[in-house]
């Protein structure tokens, strides 16, 4: 952690300089300057704030670094099976998606065969129209 300087110290010293503000105001300067804003990002503490768990424990900083670690691998494992998981869904999509059009063309062609030709194209158009669509679909 940052060390703190104490207020009052700093109050009378803009007081000493400055003789002509009173001592709420020299108050309010000491407040605005020592405002200080420290906005990290990651999952390590600052190195200051290292020595201050150091001083605390020697051992804590390496449990954070572990934790650290630890919380990263099970991220990295849950993202994994995520991955798997959704390649399993597409591939078993793709799959289903081709024997619904094979059975669609081949319907398609047996209606033909069987008389009914606008039918039959029809439905071979189907079969088609759904490999085609998922080609340009995915573009």
């Amino acid at each position: 952690m940052a060390k703190k300087v104490d207020s009052e110290l700093i109050t009378k010293q803009i007081r000493q300089q400055f003789p002509k503000l009173g001592g709420n105001e020299a108050r309010k300067i000491v407040q605005i300057v020592s405002q200080q804003v420290s906005i990290r990002t990651g999952p390590y503490p600052s190195p200051e704030d290292y020595d201050y768990y150091n001083e605390i424990d020697p051992d804590l900083t390496g449990q954070m670094k572990r934790m650290v670690l630890e919380e990263q691998k099970h991220q990295h494992n849950l993202d994994e099976k995520h991955l798997d998981k959704d390649f399993l869904l597409r591939r078993t999509g793709q799959v289903f998606a081709f024997i619904l059009c094979m059975i669609a063309l081949i319907g398609g062609f047996y209606t033909v065969l069987q008389g009914f030709e606008i039918g039959g194209a029809i439905i071979g158009a189907v079969g088609l129209a759904g490999i085609v669509g998922q080609f340009l679909r995915r573009r």
